[in-house]
């Protein structure tokens, strides 16, 4: 009596879409975006494409991204870089001058250029309050006079 080897069976492909598949998950009455994350128990696992917790999803409640949802996951998948600082002034700000003597406008000057550089620091925002308080600074004679009309 010999024994055959049985070859194995093919596993079977989950049902529904594959990893790393973007879907529409149409459950609840309201549509998300997502990309799919692995199959387990019967149930898809779904990413939000900008990123976030995925949920579990049933096969069924999934299609395809339609034309106008496909636009929302090809933004929302390709961020903006973190190296592109949006800059009013264009990097064109020029570097204050403090009055000569004044301590004051010496530290203000001192934090305008560590809010200008780079790192963790930088904060455009917190710069351009340096020069507005160097400019408002009392000084004799004062930096900036307001003429009355």
């Amino acid at each position: 009596m010999s024994v055959r080897a049985v070859p194995p069976t093919p596993k079977e492909p989950p049902p529904g879409p594959v990893a790393g598949e973007f879907v529409a998950d149409v459950s609840n009455g309201v549509t998300r975006l997502g990309r799919v994350t692995r199959h387990e128990s019967g149930s898809v696992y779904v990413r939000p494409v900008g990123g976030g917790a995925e949920w579990a999803v049933s096969p069924g409640n999934l299609r395809p991204p339609t034309e106008g949802e496909w636009a929302s996951v090809r933004i929302l998948a390709n961020p903006v870089p973190p190296v592109l600082v949006l800059s009013a002034d264009h990097e064109l700000r020029p570097r204050p001058v403090p009055v000569p003597g004044c301590t004051a406008c010496a530290h203000l000057v001192q934090w305008f250029d560590r809010y200008m550089g780079t790192g963790p620091q930088h904060d455009e925002s917190a710069a351009v309050d340096c020069v507005v308080e160097i400019r408002n600074h009392p000084h004799d004679p004062p930096k900036m006079r307001i003429v009355k009309p």
